[in-house]
This record gives C-alpha cells, structure tokens and sequence, in this order.
C-alpha cells in the first residue's frame, strides 16, 4: 500500500534557481552602472572646476581692465599669466574622453557639448586676442610715450601695430565660432552663457576693428618713415561757421620721427592770403548755390561747408599757391580742444603774463583778448589778438611736445575733442584718406546708415562777429509714423539763447562786429540754420518763433538742405522747427550732427504730435 505524502495531490520536485550573480550579463550591468555612476561624478566634479576656472578667469579680466584704466601696466604680465592658466584649464577640463564620451549621452549630451564649446572660445579669446595686447601693454608706462629730446616716442605705436593685427584676426575667428554654437534644447544658464560671451565679443569687435584699421596710420603720420609737414588750422567758434568756427589763424606743422615744430605761423588776413573771384579747388554746382561767394574763394570761410575734406582741400590748395608747398594734410583744432588737452598737463605761461589753464582758455582767447585790445584802431586791435592767440598756440604744443604729459587724460581729451567735431584730420594721401572716409573719421556730411537717419544742423554767423561766445544751442529730435505710407516724420527743432549783455554797446567792435552795415542793433546775433535732411528724404516745411516760413528748395548735392536766417536780441530766444520725410518707409533712430560751437549744444529727442506735422 502506497503511503501518500501529506497534502493534498502529487508533490512536485523543489528546484533551486540559477543565483543572479553567477550571470555574466548581470556583472556587465553593474559595471556599466558603476562607470555611469563613476563618470557622472568625473563629469560633475570636472564641471565644478571648470566652473570655478571661469570664475576666476572673469576676475582676472576684471584685474586687467582696471589696471589697464590706471595705467598700471607692469602688472599686467602676472595677470594676463594667471588669466591664460585659468582658461586653458577650464578648456582642459571640458575636453577629456570621458567628458567627450558623455557628449553622446541623450539630452546631457548636447549640454556637455555646449559648455566644452564655450570653454574653448573663451581660451581662444584670451590666447589670441587679449594675450597679445596684454603682452604690448605690459611693457609701457606713462613715461613710455614722455616726449624724447622735443620728440614723441612713436616705438610703443610701431610695436602695438603687429599685436592689434593679431589680436583682431583671433577675435574675428573666436567670432565665428560661438556664432556656430547651437544652444537649443540646452539649459537657461548654458545659453545665457553663450549670450553673455557672444554680446561681450560683438562690443569688442568693432573696436579692435578700427583700432587695426586706424593704428597703422599713426606711425606714418608721425613721420616715422618720412618728414611729414601739415597745416594746422585754428578755428574761432565765438564766429561760427559750419564745421565750427571762422580759420582764425594757420601754422605749418613738421613732424619728423615724432619731433614736432611749428612754423609759419599766419593769420587768415588779406595780408597774408588774398580772395580768389572763383574757387581755389572744384566746388559742385548746388554747394556754390548754397554758399554763394563764400565757398572756396576765401580761406577764412573755407569752413563753411560742413565737410571737413572740402575745407582740407581749399587750405591745402591756399597752401600751395602762397608758399609753393604740398602739405601731407590739415589739422582743425577749436580753443575748445586746446582747453581739453591743457588738462593733460601744466598750466601754460604766456609771454603776456597771462596764465591759461583749462578753465580760463576759452573765455580768454575768445573773449576777453577782444576786450582788451580795444583801441578802436581796427588794424592795430586785429594784430595784437593775433599775436596773442599766436602765442598761446605755440606756447600749448610746445608744453605737449616737452612737458609733463598724463597719457590717460590726453587721450581722453582727444576722444572727446573729435567726438564733438573739434578736431578734424584729412590726409593727402589718397590711401589714407580712404581709411578715414571708411571709419567715418574724415569729418563728413552727415552719413545715414540701415538703423539710423542722421541729419546735419549748423550754424554760421552773419554780422562778422564773436558775439556766439554769448550763445546757448539745444537741438531737438522728434519722430513719428504720421502718413499712410508708412514713411517716418521728423522734426528738427532749433532752440537758440543769447546771454549778451543788454548793455551790448560796452562790448568792443570786435566783438560786436558790422552790426552798423547790416542794419542791427548793437548785439544782435544774426545767424544762417542750416538743417542737412537725409539723402532721398524731403524737407516739407519750416517755422521760425512759431511762424511758417517759405524754404527754398537748395541741396548739397543728395542732401536736401533747409537754410533759415534768425535773429536773436540780447538777452532773448529764438527757436525754429524744419519737417522732414523718411525717404522710406520703417522706422529708424534719428541722430543729429552739429556744429561745435563754444558752448556744447544739447541735443534732446521726444516723439513727435502727428496733428502738428507739416505736409503729411
């Protein structure tokens, strides 16, 4: 009899299972696992460090900026060493296998792959572009460019020429390649990464653009290869014309391996140039419309136009028939300027006794030398303020060309000076003067672009006076959309303020000028506006004191130019308005170029009342 196991139907065979760990696969699995967990953590703490490499990289940038502003150049060279070991690390750190490897990783990867992208542009940025400039300022100091027995030392501008090329060549690739970089689908701080590097590089680029455009210029210009001789043209903007100022006075200036002297120092004078009954160089038909007899036959007028080249040439030409020399350009500088620059040194002494530092300057030269020499005697009063302008000329360039000299204070006062118009450079050298026109460094008409409609407003005095000493200028810009057609309205508006005395008659005639023959009250400051619209645009109307006033059709050449004439009583306003058409339709900045005049004109925007815009 068969014995029954207990429970209930047959009893199957306990088996054991195959163990997990006896599975090759299953070890496959934890490796795999343990060089994910491995790599993640390579990665993340590599990342870390990069992270802080960049971090300490954008320090030293910072340290450089501030010790290239203090001009503390002798330690830039231990920055700039630090700076390059920071992002060539950062770059090290994103750019080994495993880091590439864990590229391919989907939607870690493209992340990976952006960061090591950004860490390679910024030790390409650092390597070609700042390392060069670093490595030339590294080795100036204020003294490097102290005047050399009466010469400047031009061996920093030679050596800066080749490091700007190379620095402008890296910055252009690096350019490139974070343009290329695809931050799509990558994280916020990644992409903000990319923006804030490719925004920091497009303010660079076109800097160091015109700086390896223009800085291989400076050498030859200041005769480091050959003499140069140039004409150097003093401009009074207490009677102004449009580029500035009435040609006060001339002197020819040589350089030669950076010495500088003055020679030749005239006054713009019948006694030294004569009156031309047609104009000394080509004048287009509309400008001798314009300008009437006033363009190119005399050269204390060659500034009427507002084209510095025009002006240029008409001295050049001057130049040329008076004394039988081909200069190699013109230089126009305005007391305004002088003034800037005296900051840049020493109070200059004058033979007078006078003191000229950079307050007292501009009212002395164009004021108070008027008042003092003022004998009645037209001729004798005339050439004593010539003398003494002479004086405080020369006296100025001889301080720049042998005195103390702050490096950081001149340039600034440079800057500003061209900034505002007040100096002006044109080359005869065809090559040159093609670098000049292309930076838009040459003193032009107003030139209009593809984000901004530029216009001209200029000012010429009409009673042969230097009574805008006395006179405030405020420029305002409107625009709106006002037509149908979608072209823009501007308007131009012209606010003018005259600070005479009312007691004008105690100003001296060479101040209060030929008020007599023009039929004015002593201190009336008559002035022609010229308002230079865009080229295509069309002036639709105009208003003087708030009253409409027929404009005639007058242009210089593509430009429409608007020409109003006002008076301004002691004391009194007067304001004018000019309304402008786009020539297409959009919407654009409006900007305005104007006269440098002896107080800095403001220069203000609003929008603009479409129920007040003349022929919409």
């Amino acid at each position: 009899m068969a014995i029954l196991a207990h429970g209930i139907g047959p009893q199957h065979t306990l088996q054991s299972r195959p163990q997990l760990w006896r599975k090759w696969w299953f070890w496959v699995i934890i490796a795999l696992l343990v060089l994910f967990v491995a790599a993640a953590t390579w990665i993340g703490l590599r990342a870390l460090a990069a992270k802080s490499e960049l971090d300490a990289a954008q320090l030293d940038v910072g340290k450089l900026k501030t010790q290239a502003t203090s001009q503390n150049f002798g330690s830039m060279a231990a920055t700039l060493v630090a700076l390059k070991g920071h992002s060539e690390a950062a770059a090290r750190l994103t750019s080994d296998p495993v880091w590439r490897a864990g590229e391919f990783v989907p939607a870690l990867g493209k992340n990976l792959r952006v960061v090591r992208q950004l860490a390679a542009v910024t030790n390409d940025v650092v390597q070609n572009t700042v390392a060069p400039l670093v490595e030339v300022a590294s080795g100036l100091s204020p003294a490097s460019f102290a005047p050399v027995n009466g010469g400047l030392n031009l061996k920093p501008l030679i050596q800066a020429v080749p490091a700007v090329a190379r620095a402008d060549k890296g910055l252009n690739a690096a350019t490139k390649s974070i343009n290329a970089i695809n931050t799509a689908g990558t994280m916020k701080v990644i992409a903000g990464g990319k923006t804030q590097l490719s925004t920091l590089m497009a303010t660079m680029v076109p800097l160091l653009d015109s700086a390896n455009t223009l800085l291989p210029l400076l050498p030859p210009s200041m005769g480091a290869t050959q003499p140069r001789t140039y004409v150097v043209m003093f401009l009074n903007n207490a009677e102004s014309r449009a580029l500035g100022g009435s040609a006060l006075s001339f002197a020819e200036l040589n350089i030669d391996k950076g010495k500088i002297s003055l020679a030749n120092a005239v006054s713009a004078g019948p006694d030294h140039f004569q009156n031309y009954s047609t104009p000394v160089i080509s004048v287009p038909q509309s400008v001798r419309v314009l300008y009437g007899d006033a363009i190119g036959r005399s050269i204390a007028n060659s500034t009427v136009r507002p084209d510095f080249p025009t002006a240029a040439q008409v001295v050049s030409e001057y130049w040329k028939r008076q004394f039988g020399k081909t200069v190699d350009g013109v230089i126009s500088i305005d007391p305004v300027a002088l003034s800037y620059i005296l900051r840049a040194t020493t109070p200059v002494q004058l033979p007078s006794g006078d003191v000229l530092t950079p307050d007292t300057l501009v009212p002395f030269l164009l004021n108070q030398v008027y008042q003092r020499y003022n004998s009645g005697i037209y001729s004798r009063d005339n050439a004593a303020q010539d003398a003494i302008y002479g004086q405080a000329v020369a006296a100025t360039f001889a301080k720049l060309s042998g005195g103390p000299l702050d490096l950081k204070l001149l340039v600034a006062a440079l800057q500003q000076a061209h900034t505002e118009g007040r100096i002006n450079y044109w080359s005869s050298h065809p090559a040159e003067e093609a670098v000049l026109v292309k930076a838009n460094l040459d003193g032009g008409l107003p030139k209009s672009g593809a984000k901004t409609d530029r216009v001209g407003v200029y000012f010429q005095d009409n009673v042969g006076s230097k009574l805008n000493f006395y006179l405030n200028q405020t420029v305002r810009t409107e625009q709106a959309v006002c037509r149908a057609d979608g072209r823009e309205s501007y308007r131009i508006g012209v606010d003018l303020a005259s600070t005479v005395p009312l007691n004008a008659k105690s100003l001296s005639p060479s101040i209060l000028g030929t008020w007599q023959v023009e039929k004015l009250k002593p201190g009336v400051q008559r002035l022609y506006v010229y308002v230079y619209a865009p080229p295509g645009s069309q002036i639709m109307g105009a208003t003087i004191n708030g009253a409409p006033v027929v404009v005639d059709a007058l242009n210089d050449e593509s430009y429409p130019v608007a020409r109003l004439r006002v008076s301004v009583d002691p004391g009194a306003s007067a304001t004018m308005t000019v309304d402008i058409t786009a020539k297409k339709a959009g919407v654009k900045a409006l900007a305005a170029q104007v006269t440098p005049m002896v107080n800095n004109t403001k220069i203000v925007s609003a929008p603009l009342d479409c129920a007040t815009v003349a022929g919409k």
